[in-house]
């Protein structure tokens, strides 16, 4: 294979190099530190270079092979999962263009240029991010409303010191109650497009995705300290203590933490709760039942029944890493992009929420980069009206 050097600022790696990966690649032959070796370069270069590179590896790609096209969608669909934290543009161009590496030149120049066609249609009502934003209520009922500048919040006849900081955070004052006091209790709410990180004064770390309320201790509990997850979802990194345990209460039992990294979701549905542990352990306490989970592994649970299974714990938190990590339905996905953006969904046929979604794309990103992504696997079409989103079959007209 011989081609146009494309990679300046990659001097001492030869784009025969680049082009042997990507051949290994499309063959499902790369290990895990070539898929990274081969992502991570094409993450440096600019958009020219990537399509550049590209084009030169189909001129040579198609005159040797061509891929059947169900395999070929199944590869996209890996590229589109891909767990590894490259950026969106990068996502978007190599989707693009490797869908006509394996599909053949025709839908490499036609249906990406209906894709962008379309696309344009979409960025053109185009609606930013969700953003580091809550509103803060105290025990004295006085209200907050916070983002991402620096302030300092006093409580008066206390010693309590609230400090928001410009990385939209909220960090109170190290101290603990004494037994003598009463514990007074704050409240954190997410509105739908806005997150939130909590820092406890005993250490504990605490994010709040979007359309998420905690209830937690100005100042933690001598003995004990509880945290009640009022609805939404959670994350939570607990310094643990053994003189006074570390509770997250949910209408439907009590995670008790062990010394702990953990995700707590509650907006699952039925009622249910979902626990799932990253690092050390949980005690999951329900009406009838008391279940302690290992690393790996998701409780869930409704007050009555109680079931564990292991779980891909990337996915679990990869709002926390600012992702949408799909492997579900496309209704599900909607829901997530419906929080996160503050739109509603429109369905032009209920059949379209059973279809199965793949991809992994940052959640920092305006709607329309995430929709046009979501249309590249050539199932659904979207448009924007206002602050609703239409979603159509591919083929389906979206005049209306």
């Amino acid at each position: 294979m011989h081609g146009k050097p494309v990679l300046n600022k990659f001097k001492q790696m030869s784009e025969d190099r680049i082009r042997f990966l990507l051949s290994k690649y499309i063959h499902r032959q790369c290990n895990s530190q070539e898929q990274s070796e081969l992502f991570g370069l094409f993450n440096e270069l600019s958009d020219e270079q990537k399509d550049a590179l590209l084009s030169n590896f189909w001129d040579d790609f198609e005159s040797e092979e061509e891929l059947p096209e169900d395999e070929a969608e199944q590869i996209l669909d890996t590229i589109l999962a891909r767990r590894s934290r490259l950026s969106l543009k990068f996502i978007s161009i190599a989707a693009s263009v490797l869908i006509g590496l394996f599909t053949g030149a025709y839908l490499l120049l036609n249906s990406h240029k209906h894709l962008s066609a379309d696309n344009n249609k979409i960025a053109l009502a185009d609606i930013r991010p969700g953003e580091n934003k809550a509103e803060l209520t105290m025990a004295n009922g006085k209200k907050f409303l916070l983002g991402s500048g620096v302030q300092k919040i006093t409580v008066p006849n206390t010693d309590v010191v609230i400090q928001q900081n410009d990385n939209g955070s909220l960090t109170y004052n190290k101290g603990t109650t004494t037994d003598a006091e009463q514990i007074a209790y704050d409240t954190l709410r997410t509105p739908k497009g806005g997150v939130y990180q909590l820092n406890l004064g005993d250490g504990t770390k605490i994010w709040l995705n979007t359309a998420s309320a905690i209830r937690f201790p100005e100042k933690p509990g001598h003995r004990s300290r509880d945290v009640e997850l009022l609805y939404g979802e959670a994350y939570f990194e607990v310094q643990h203590r053994t003189d006074a345990p570390f509770t997250v209460k949910t209408a439907a039992g009590v995670i008790r933490d062990l010394g702990t990294h953990f995700n707590v979701n509650t907006s699952i549905g039925d009622g249910h709760v979902a626990a799932t542990l990253l690092e050390g352990a949980i005690q999951i306490e329900t009406n009838n039942n008391i279940k302690r989970i290992k690393p790996g592994q998701q409780a869930l649970f409704n007050g009555k029944k109680l079931s564990v299974h292991e779980v891909d714990v990337e996915e679990m938190i990869a709002w926390k890493e600012g992702y949408f990590m799909f492997d579900e339905t496309m209704a599900s996905a909607m829901q997530k992009i419906s929080l996160w953006y503050d739109v509603k969904i429109e369905y032009q046929d209920e059949g379209i929420k059973g279809i199965p979604v793949l991809a992994t794309i940052t959640r920092y990103s305006n709607i329309s980069n995430v929709l046009s992504i979501l249309e590249m696997t050539k199932k659904v079409r979207f448009k924007i009206d206002g602050r609703t989103v239409k979603v159509f079959y591919f083929n389906q007209n979206t005049a209306n």
